[in-house]
């Protein structure tokens, strides 16, 4: 009988641990989107590359964006990737990161409107398109301003701004181009017209998923960094982008 509760016990302990964390994510290029039946991207290649190292399996899953941060909250072994740390997220993941840092700015479609110098020259600047998701949404939101114009998704709001009905859309410096080519526009065709913010993306985790799985991650992190793989990856999946901005004039 003790033989047979040890091999039992074995058998849960091994099930236990292969337990596979669920990854989710949005469409977000060049850091994480779906392409066929794959996903692909610079934070989709960290997080295999984390797992890798750390041996944890994992399940990639492309969720909304808002779903994916309730679901997280809500559940063990699951995260999202990737998410702008902010004091009111802070409490409710462990965080593991940063992994990489996004400009946003004001960007429109002509050079010829007046030139912003702040957020209250924004509010008299016409209609500001953003994804209600976005953290930028939120922040404008709270600064006062009465321009700003919700839509669903991206691929809305550069629409809207490819067929003139906004005068400004919210875009980060890394997945300008993507979302500039989705809609057949040029990212030669978009202006900055007043940086917004400066963050930094972190892979969150539920508070529910082990403490010391979540250490593990953020210490492959670390290692990753030391020995030259995150800069391998940011060199495939960001420089490009990077270097795009910069030829504008970024």
């Amino acid at each position: 009988m003790n033989v047979l509760a040890g091999c039992l016990l074995s058998l849960f302990s091994l099930t236990a641990a292969a337990t596979p964390l669920q990854m989710l994510t949005d469409d977000h290029p060049p850091l994480h989107y779906q392409q066929g039946e794959q996903m692909h991207g610079f934070g989709v290649d960290v997080v295999r590359a984390l797992a890798a190292r750390t041996g944890d399996p994992v399940v990639l899953r492309r969720v909304p964006f808002l779903r994916a941060m309730r679901e997280t909250s809500e559940h063990a072994d699951m995260a999202v990737f990737t998410v702008l740390r902010t004091a009111e997220r802070e409490a409710k993941y462990q965080w593991v990161g940063p992994l990489l840092e996004v400009e946003s700015g004001l960007y429109s479609s002509t050079r010829d409107m007046p030139r912003l110098t702040s957020l209250q020259d924004a509010a008299r600047a016409g209609r500001i398109t953003v994804p209600r998701k976005w953290l930028a949404y939120s922040y404008l939101k709270q600064q006062g301003l009465s321009n700003l114009y919700g839509v669903e998704t991206p691929e809305q709001m550069m629409k809207l701004l490819r067929l003139g009905r906004t005068d400004l859309v919210v875009l980060d410096n890394l997945s300008l181009a993507a979302l500039a080519e989705e809609v057949d526009m040029q990212a030669g065709q978009l202006h900055l017209q007043l940086p917004l913010m400066k963050q930094a993306n972190y892979i969150a985790f539920s508070r529910q998923t082990d403490a010391a799985q979540v250490q593990r991650w953020q210490q492959a992190l670390e290692a990753m960094k030391r020995d030259g793989q995150m800069a391998t990856l940011e060199q495939r999946w960001l420089r490009p982008q990077l270097h795009l901005q910069q030829v504008q004039g970024r």
